[in-house]
């Protein structure tokens, strides 16, 4: 168990020579008390050999990460504005100081469109049970993330906004396997059972991941609204063995649509449509896992399989009234109102000793109302 008090301050001066200086800082407390045993190892599906890695862990601490950041901005010219600064922050568990640094910039092209460039270093802890669980995962440090972004923004009228944005994000130090070379964290994702991502781990994972994004809003100043963002992308990550492989959200395209239609201040009817890639997966390797009657994945083929493509629209109407002077919120709608069933997970039926994909919710209807008062 992990518990976290946290203080912060942030203070913002504007100055003649400067124009503005921002500056904070924080400090956050950990309370950890981890109290678990793993005496015979574990049958994690990313080792066909069973019973690896146990572990006996009881430990209550208390751990502290501080930072402080500082940084200016200077009106170069009416229309050419440059942010430069940095963050301090130390992280007591591991040991660890990091400085990272920060710049932007911000040119107005026009009244109606600006160019915005920013470079930035970020630094994460990886998690308290991970760092705790072996000995040698106390040598973990934060791993680092070099951001690289630039865009252009179009606001040709109040109501209307574009946008198009280009980055590059590059990885170092990330958490990989010491015992499954082909194995980083970042190709794992989510599970809700850590106890089968709970390895000894080093600090030794590379990656990187671009894309751009285009977006478009129209804000509700008519009777039609909405937002819209399309996105093209790569992300890849790699073990000890050093091979990028896609990360387990890496997803090349992604389309979304939200809008609606208030005809009248009582009556408003809304849409959302989501469009995506499937999500890449690790298959099992299926001599193995039927020979051991457990899932098994072939991690000779980290996330080399790929679902398929995501796909959902939504739809709702609002309906307004008035209850005792305050307004009532009755709404009626559609979740998938196709009723495609959408990639879910998979996992190995032990009883039949096969492969097994399950599925998401098919179409739902919704009933509902918000009353504030």
């Amino acid at each position: 168990m992990c518990i976290r008090d946290r203080i912060k301050y942030d203070l913002t001066m504007y100055m003649r020579r400067v124009d503005k200086i921002q500056a904070g800082g924080s400090v956050k407390v950990f309370r950890v008390n981890y109290n678990a045993a793993s005496p015979f190892g574990n049958d994690t599906p990313y080792s066909p050999v069973p019973g690896i890695d146990p572990f006996a862990l009881a430990t209550s601490d208390r751990s502290y990460q501080t930072g402080a950041y500082l940084q200016a901005t200077k009106n170069l010219t009416p229309r050419f504005d440059l942010t430069v600064g940095g963050r301090i922050d130390n992280y007591s568990v591991l040991g660890q100081t990091r400085f990272s640094p920060r710049a932007g910039l911000n040119y107005r092209v026009t009244d109606k469109l600006s160019w915005t460039a920013s470079y930035g270093t970020y630094y994460q802890q990886p998690a308290f049970l991970f760092v705790s669980a072996f000995p040698d995962n106390a040598a973990l440090v934060p791993w680092r993330a070099d951001h690289y972004v630039t865009g252009l923004a179009w606001t040709p009228s109040p109501d209307v906004r574009v946008t198009v944005e280009g980055y590059r994000k590059d990885y170092t130090d990330y958490p990989v396997a010491r015992g499954l070379p082909s194995l980083s964290l970042a190709n794992i994702g989510d599970t809700f059972d850590v106890r089968e991502i709970l390895f000894p781990l080093q600090s030794a994972g590379e990656g990187h991941s671009e894309g751009i994004e285009f977006f478009a809003e129209k804000r509700l100043s008519s009777k039609l609204y909405g937002q819209t963002n399309v996105s093209f992308s790569r992300t890849r990550h790699a073990g000890l063995d050093g091979v990028l492989r896609p990360g387990s959200f890496d997803y090349p395209f992604v389309f979304n649509l939200v809008g609606g239609y208030r005809w009248s201040p009582k009556w408003e009817f809304s849409t959302r449509l989501a469009l995506l890639s499937g999500r890449p997966y690790t298959p099992y390797d299926a001599a193995t896992s039927t020979k051991q009657r457990r899932g098994v994945y072939d991690l000779t083929r980290v996330n080399a399989e790929r679902a398929p493509a995501y796909g959902r629209v939504d739809i709702r109407v609002d309906r307004t009234f008035t209850a005792w002077g305050r307004p009532l919120n009755l709404f009626l709608g559609v979740q998938n109102v196709t009723n495609r069933r959408n990639f879910s997970n998979y996992t190995w039926n032990r009883r039949t000793n096969t492969q097994q994909f399950g599925e998401q919710q098919g179409l739902f209807p919704i009933v509902g109302l918000d009353w504030r008062f």
